[in-house]
């Protein structure tokens, strides 16, 4: 129910600089009541948002400061905590993922008949299968507390008995206020003219672009307009209304007499990618949720550009600016006779097919070096203001440097900056860690335990240079170093418990062979002489580090409760490292290290959970964890911006370039598409306004883009 005398007032533009001199202008004038220090409170969708705000606002006024930004999500934590009881039993994802593993391990929960299935399917004894089905049913429970709360409450009465995931739901949920629940009270005690007012929220809020967020968090963002100010500003391709759109297969299910024909006369961008955007207008559109006071339109029509033509030397007719306007306006795109080719020299819009990643950074590069000299953009092209997206990142992150990277001075340089890539990605010691946590499993071969010791943070830490790993591997070579820590751990392998070739055998070769300065038999050993003794140091260097490694090739080995693994894992990290590395970068690398583990062990407490956790499990976590992007990192660095398409990454850069459009990457499928009922309605008439879809998400940033 929606309150017709609170203060929500939508500003709509087809452009973001637009949009941000509105925003600029009202976060001058004082509100009634607002406290003089009190900060002003802005929504963004991402926070690489927040750098360009702020830079655009301080050149319109000369500083921009005191200013809280925010997104929805930390919106609506901070409303529902300051009115709903029930903050430390919040189910967020890392909870939902610990609780679900819990319940995935509880035989009895099991046992019951609607789950026989999904038992079948964790027998066989691989211990990470309920660790990665759990973190797929945490995301798609996730989905369900933001898109369909009446489920999770219907179920926590006892709704759908033989539903498996009611039944999980249950088990995870019994006796706390998780945040569907909360925002159930909220709105029940807060939504609607004849409640009373909130508490804890700003005198004003401004949303800047925020789209494509869940019916309920519009409208618990709606309450604060009965406290004060709401100012919404949403940037929209399309001038007039388009709620009503109608894309091609819901013409089909409906019946439409020609869905392909020309009578459709709609623009076919906007019907192909414009449903998430559509969604979201119908959502405000529709008055349900929430009532604007007052609108502003303030849009700038392709149509009125007056800079020089293509022919005169310009771009104001080049096929994007056409595609823009007949966007803009909502006309279907011309064909046949009427549609005009594409001229050579336009560089507006460009598709290059490369046949491998290198190649087409190596193309990028090459195009944008022309583009930067092309005189036609007025003022000239500046390297900040390109960005370059693609749907992951990471596998062009190993070529940006040989591609981009020359050095300042070179007349080809091309300064750029990397978002969205894991904070340790090409750190050495993460690098490390990974491989430390596969002790267990490892074959502790000769070259693959002397690359890991020889890797920056080991060596550093042992006093051991590349000279000395160079003499090490010499002397273990012809010692008769192969593979294996000694015959016990060749058992473990299921290899013949034998001690030949391995780690112990040659060292006790190299160290019979200096003690007794003899090539005869002792004991079953041939002592190996040619050891230099100048180099002793290096190899009891060497010794200290494999004593350490074969240790916990042992513990690492065991099942532990996730407290314990914090412990063993830190006391790790201290017994090779005793001393922080003279690297600033491995310094930070470290510190994310313990954060991480110590959030593992918190995450595991929070959710109650105190079972033990397999080395499988533990190992599968880590990889992850540590190569999870970092989608907070800003933008707009000085550079080319790469990063990754994030929905809703609406940044006004004057060249977009995107790599990886292949098929398959994009648009990308939901990876828990199985498993989330939400998904199987979106097809349907059961499709609510405001669903949303990892393809549809996908399809509207490109065509925001």
């Amino acid at each position: 129910m929606t309150d017709p005398f609170s203060d929500f007032r939508l500003y709509h533009s087809n452009s973001l600089d637009v949009l941000a001199a509105l925003l600029a202008r009202n976060v001058r004038t004082p509100v009634p009541g607002q406290l003089l220090l009190a900060p002003e409170v802005v929504l963004i969708p991402q926070v690489a948002m927040r750098r360009w705000l702020q830079a655009t606002l301080a050149a319109e006024y000369g500083v921009a400061a005191n200013l809280e930004f925010l997104t929805p999500g930390e919106f609506v934590a901070r409303a529902l905590n300051a009115n709903v009881a029930g903050e430390t039993d919040d189910l967020d994802a890392a909870g939902l993922h610990w609780k679900l593993y819990q319940a995935l391990r509880d035989p009895a929960l099991l046992a019951q008949p609607p789950m026989r299935a999904l038992q079948a399917y964790l027998d066989g004894g691989d211990a990470l299968k309920p660790w990665a089905l759990a973190g797929e049913l945490a995301s798609v429970f996730e989905k369900y507390q933001a898109w369909r709360r009446d489920w999770l409450l219907r179920w926590d009465a006892g709704a759908d008995p033989a539903d498996p995931q009611a039944i999980l739901w249950r088990a995870i949920s019994a006796g706390r206020g998780y945040r569907a629940r909360r925002i159930q009270d909220y709105l029940e005690r807060f939504e609607g003219p004849d409640k009373p007012k909130p508490n804890g929220l700003p005198p004003r809020l401004s949303a800047f672009a925020t789209l494509n967020i869940s019916p309920d968090v519009l409208r618990v963002m709606a309450t604060q307009a009965r406290v004060g100010e709401l100012h919404f500003y949403m940037p929209t391709p399309v001038q007039s209304y388009w709620g009503d759109l109608q894309t091609l297969a819901e013409r089909l299910r409906s019946g439409a007499p020609d869905p392909f024909g020309e009578a459709a006369g709609e623009n076919r961008l906007l019907e192909a990618w414009g449903a998430a955007g559509r969604d979201f207008m119908a959502v405000l559109g529709s008055y349900e949720v929430v009532h604007p006071a007052g609108e502003i339109a303030a849009y700038s029509d392709p149509e009125d550009d007056t800079r020089p033509t293509l022919a005169e030397g310009g771009l104001a007719d080049s096929l994007l600016h056409r595609l823009q306007r007949d966007l803009f306006h909502r006309r279907a795109l011309p064909s046949g006779e009427l549609r005009e080719e594409p001229r050579s020299d336009d560089p507006s819009l460009q598709v290059h097919a490369c046949h491998t990643r290198l190649r087409e950074l190596q193309v990028l590069h090459d195009q944008l070096r022309s583009l930067l000299q092309d005189p036609r953009f007025d003022p000239p092209l500046q390297a900040r203001e390109i960005a370059v997206l693609a749907p992951d990142i990471d596998p062009y992150v190993p070529y940006l440097e040989a591609v981009f990277g020359g050095r300042g001075g070179d007349e080809e340089h091309i300064p750029y900056a990397l978002a969205d890539s894991s904070p340790l990605a090409g750190e050495p010691l993460a690098d490390v860690f990974v491989h430390l946590l596969s002790l267990p499993v490892s074959r502790f071969g000769l070259n693959e335990i002397l690359d890991l010791l020889a890797s920056a943070p080991l060596a550093e830490a042992a006093g051991l240079e590349a000279v000395d790993f160079d003499r090490l591997h010499g002397w273990l070579q012809q010692a008769g170093a192969r593979w294996g820590i000694d015959a016990n751990h060749r058992g473990q392998l299921q290899a013949p418990r034998d001690d030949a070739y391995t780690w112990q055998f040659a060292l006790d070769r190299l160290l019979l062979g200096h003690a007794t300065g003899s090539d005869v038999d002792l004991a079953g050993v041939a002592p190996w002489i040619e050891l230099e003794g100048g180099a002793l140091d290096a190899l009891d260097r060497l010794l200290r580090l494999l004593r350490v490694l074969a240790l916990y090739q042992r513990r690492l080995g065991e099942t532990l409760t996730p407290a314990q693994w914090r412990q063993r894992l830190l006391s790790l990290l201290d017994a090779l490292l005793p001393e922080a590395p003279s690297s600033p970068n491995s310094q930070r690398a470290l510190e994310r290290l313990r954060k991480l583990l110590n959030q593992f062990a918190d995450d595991a407490r929070k959710a109650g959970f105190e079972d033990g956790v397999p080395p499988e499990v533990v190992r599968a976590h880590f990889a992850g964890a540590l190569s999870e992007a970092d989608t907070r990192a800003p933008l707009l660095t000085g550079g080319i911006s790469f990063g990754r398409m994030v929905p809703m990454r609406l940044l006004p850069f004057r060249v977009i370039c995107v790599l990886g459009l292949n098929d398959g990457d994009f648009p990308r499928r939901d990876p828990a598409a199985g498993l989330n009922q939400l998904t199987a309605e979106l097809d349907t008439p059961r499709r609510r306004p405001g669903d949303r879809s990892t393809r549809e998400d996908d399809r509207f940033l490109f065509l925001q883009l």
